[in-house]
């Protein structure tokens, strides 16, 4: 299973590089355009605010692949091991909980815009909302890793 996880995150993380890549790429192309030629591609500014949007969702889940995500500990630092591994549980079942409803909501939002084309890039806004429910998928998936992780420490800490 940890195989499948590494795989994924390395996944994850070419993506991410590819779309950073591809965000500068098109600014660059943008300014480049606009000040040096004196026009501009109006599909450039659509083109970095929809791969934002993905690079934020997937940043999101690869964040919380390695708890880097933000966390207030004022509360968890002041319980025992056991009771700390307890409220990680309920803070990740909560967070599961959103994520389940983000990725229903996303979706019905992406099927809604199937026929919506966007102004510059000219592609069914489906495509970028699409960006809701996967990034919503990939954060729960390490929602539940880390929710497998903690009750393998709460097991542990038993024995």
């Amino acid at each position: 299973m940890r195989t499948l996880v590494g795989y994924w995150e390395r996944l994850l993380r070419w993506i991410l590089a590819l779309g950073i890549a591809l965000i500068m790429f098109a600014v660059v192309f943008h300014v480049v355009g606009r000040y040096f030629f004196g026009k501009t591609y109006m599909g450039t500014m659509e083109l970095v605010r929809y791969t934002m949007i993905w690079v934020a969702l997937l940043g999101a889940a690869v964040a919380f692949g390695s708890e880097g995500h933000i966390a207030v500990n004022i509360l968890q630092d002041r319980l025992t091991k056991r009771s700390a591994t307890w409220l990680r549980i309920a803070g990740n079942i909560l967070l599961g909980v959103f994520l389940v409803v983000m990725i229903i909501g996303g979706f019905e939002i992406a099927v809604r815009n199937l026929k919506q084309i966007s102004l510059g890039l000219q592609i069914p806004m489906f495509y970028p909302y699409l960006a809701i429910p996967i990034g919503g998928i990939s954060m729960l998936f390490y929602v539940l890793m880390n929710i497998l992780d903690s009750l393998t420490q709460l097991l542990s800490l038993r024995g």
